[in-house]
């Protein structure tokens, strides 16, 4: 498809005209307003003999302005700047076609009509209000001028006399004479406008004729997209056909019986797949329940076991204490019954005077040696507590 583009593309520069100087083509067609108007003005100045009033110069002067305006939206300059952006066209021509691009039956055209995108074209060429008002205004504005040069030129008729009459009467005349003049110049410009403006439009018809031709193998007719709707359902129902054919043959529903019960051998073996494994599961819940429960019994039997060993650390703690408390007394009474002891060999040491006495010397370190060992005794069983 972009290769028969390309090589489209290519045909319409081939065809392409000789580009013209549109500065030239706007110049013919403002050059017989030009003259017509130099004309009325060596008139108005006395040049040339015959009479044109001011009022009618005037009048002349702006239906000429006013034709410059619009010599540029004519069809005859429209077509030479048509040309003149020829390259343009070829551009926009082919991102148009690439937009709308559509696939039928292996053959891939642009699904637009050249038609609509000429018409948008055009109307960036020129404006096509100005063009269909313009073979109208022109003799509209110049019997408006006539009118107005008349009504200014027309005299009171307030004279008394037949010949103060008179010269009003011919002054009349000749205002009337020379305001025609402007409806003369209005309806020339008009027939100017015309020809040139169906010479152009005739030019760009042929020249967009040419185009289309050129260009028409890259866009679908609606022939062509019924001629290949229809090519492409043939060949839909031809292997619609060729499918019926082979699903209607007995080897096609031997294989498909085949095929149905593999998958409900199939089906079936999942099934007792399935149910095996819910019967292994539920096993498996029944075991792991069963280990839960004695796992229960055990941590309850360790629980009573717990408390029995707290019980029975606690009375031995109430002994110990009972007993340290009650050796700590013997051991107080002890202490007490050999300090009294000691003092009592005291006084008797201290009767008998400074002789001194080995037996008793040997008693006082034996109660010294069992208060030590008291001592120890007590500390010990603080410790133990």
């Amino acid at each position: 498809m972009q290769e028969n583009m390309n090589e489209t593309l290519q045909n319409l520069a081939a065809l392409e005209a000789p580009q013209r100087n549109c500065a030239l083509v706007y110049l013919k067609l403002i050059l017989l307003p030009t003259l017509a108007y130099v004309y009325f003005l060596l008139g108005f100045l006395g040049i040339l003999h015959f009479k044109v009033g001011i009022h009618s110069i005037v009048l002349i002067g702006f239906i000429y302005i006013v034709s410059l305006i619009f010599a540029k939206h004519n069809g005859e300059f429209g077509v030479c700047t048509f040309r003149r952006y020829a390259k343009e066209f070829q551009t926009e021509l082919h991102e148009y076609i690439s937009k709308n691009l559509m696939s039928i039956g292996g053959k891939t055209k642009s699904n637009a009509s050249f038609e609509n995108f000429i018409d948008t074209y055009a109307k960036g060429i020129r404006n096509d209000n100005y063009a269909s008002v313009a073979a109208s205004i022109f003799p509209t504005m110049g019997i408006l001028g006539t009118f107005i040069s008349i009504a200014l030129t027309l005299p009171d008729f307030s004279s008394q006399n037949a010949g103060a009459l008179e010269n009003e009467i011919s002054l009349l005349l000749s205002g009337v004479g020379t305001a025609f003049y402007v409806s003369i110049y209005g309806i020339l410009l008009s027939l100017w406008w015309i020809f040139f403006e169906k010479r152009g439009l005739s030019r760009f018809d042929r020249d967009v004729a040419v185009i289309q031709n050129a260009t028409a193998s890259l866009f679908w007719t609606k022939e062509e997209i019924e001629q290949a709707y229809l090519q492409e359902n043939l060949q839909n129902f031809e292997r619609i056909g060729k499918m019926f054919e082979r699903l209607s043959s007995n080897d096609f529903f031997e294989r498909l019986g085949k095929s149905i019960e593999t998958k409900f051998k199939l089906f079936d073996e999942m099934l007792n797949l399935e149910a095996l494994a819910v019967k292994r599961g539920a096993e498996h819940i029944k075991e792991g329940m069963e280990a839960l429960s004695r796992s229960q019994d055990r941590q309850r039997d360790l629980s009573i076991i717990h408390e029995d060993i707290l019980t029975k650390l606690t009375l031995f703690n109430e002994s110990t204490t009972n007993l340290q408390i009650k050796i700590a007394k013997s051991s107080e009474e002890m202490v007490k019954t050999n300090q009294e002891l000691l003092r009592t060999l005291q006084e008797t040491s201290s009767i008998q005077g400074d002789t001194t006495n080995p037996e008793v010397e040997s008693l006082k370190e034996s109660l010294k040696i069992i208060d030590a060992e008291t001592e120890e005794i007590i500390q010990k069983m603080d410790a133990l507590k």
